[in-house]
């Protein structure tokens, strides 16, 4: 198994050398390239009679030139934005980890622990996930959801470690890499739904991970209805969520809390991030909704894209 893991290291590696070999004689030609069409004597000594093939080289050199410093940058400013996010979320993570020791949680708040009730005050109008969770939780057991954002490309297993460190820069197989993977916050309980439910993942520049929720920005996005919604399946149930507030936030705490001192605090919490969002959804919010948030890095890496979405059908028995 080891060596088939090392085979796409390798052609990573390999690929990068030759970028930088490319990068490193590409000039060389470039210049003999320009001699050739400017110079007679040059073409001569290079036993060019006519301008057509220099002019051709040197076309090709520059196209090869400009596409490797194109991936060569969207390599860097990708893995800067990872970066960023990675050591924002630690930090984050380490505030909210002492915020916590000062918050207990008001049973009152927790008004639908049984799922059953959850499936009596809603009703299905969307079709549900239909996962293989013992082929997803054979292949990693620390598989805890799927998650599919409609109008994205987001559908993915989520997986769950003891912080939220460890599946920034490790895949859904455990390897390492930059790209990290699609994970929950280690807080949340995926047998009883919190009241806020915090799944992570990178915004990639090709658009995997989290990288198409900048979509959900866009007013096209917004128009179409359908796309309004969040399917998230777990070994226990299947779920609907109605998204009712998405927009760009700097890197901040505010929207990561999980437990709530009362009723009051709870629905001041989900009045705040209803009044921050970028569409008008005209959703109601009260204290007895369940909540789930997506959060992901902008394009930029220096802020966050949040999207919320409440509890808006519930199958708590898989067929």
């Amino acid at each position: 198994m080891k060596k088939i893991f090392k085979i796409p290291i390798n052609i990573i590696k390999y690929f990068f050398k030759g970028l930088i070999i490319i990068l490193t004689i590409i000039p060389k030609y470039l210049i003999i390239g320009f001699q050739c069409i400017t110079n007679k004597e040059k073409r001569k000594e290079m036993n060019f009679d006519n301008s057509i093939i220099p002019t051709t080289i040197a076309t090709l050199s520059i196209i090869t030139y400009l596409i490797c410093i194109f991936l060569l940058t969207r390599w860097y400013v990708q893995n800067e934005r990872i970066k960023k996010f990675s050591e924002s979320l630690n930090e984050q993570t380490t505030i909210i980890e002492k915020q916590e020791e000062n918050i207990t949680t008001n049973n009152n708040t927790e008004n639908y622990q049984d799922l059953e009730e959850y499936t009596n005050n809603y009703q299905s109008d969307l079709t549900y996930l239909n996962i293989n969770f013992d082929y997803y939780l054979n292949k990693n057991s620390e598989t805890v959801a799927w998650i599919q954002v409609n109008g994205t490309k987001v559908n993915y297993p989520v997986v769950k470690h003891s912080d939220n460190d460890y599946y920034l820069n490790h895949d859904f197989y455990n390897n390492s890499s930059s790209t990290g993977w699609i994970f929950a916050d280690y807080r949340n309980d995926f047998n009883d739904i919190s009241n806020n439910t915090i799944i992570y993942g990178h915004n990639l520049i090709n658009k995997t991970m989290f990288g198409s929720l900048t979509w959900t920005l866009k007013e096209n996005w917004f128009k179409t209805e359908t796309n309004r919604y969040i399917k998230l399946s777990t070994p226990n149930y299947n779920s609907i969520w109605q998204i009712f507030s998405i927009y760009v936030t700097d890197p901040t705490i505010d929207y990561l809390q999980t437990k709530f001192n009362s009723t009051e605090n709870y629905q001041e919490f989900l009045d705040t991030i209803k009044n921050k969002s970028t569409h008008n959804f005209n959703i109601d919010l009260t204290f007895e909704d369940k909540i789930i948030t997506l959060s992901t890095c902008d394009d930029t890496g220096t802020k966050r894209i949040v999207i919320h979405a409440k509890l808006y059908s519930l199958e708590s028995e898989k067929k």
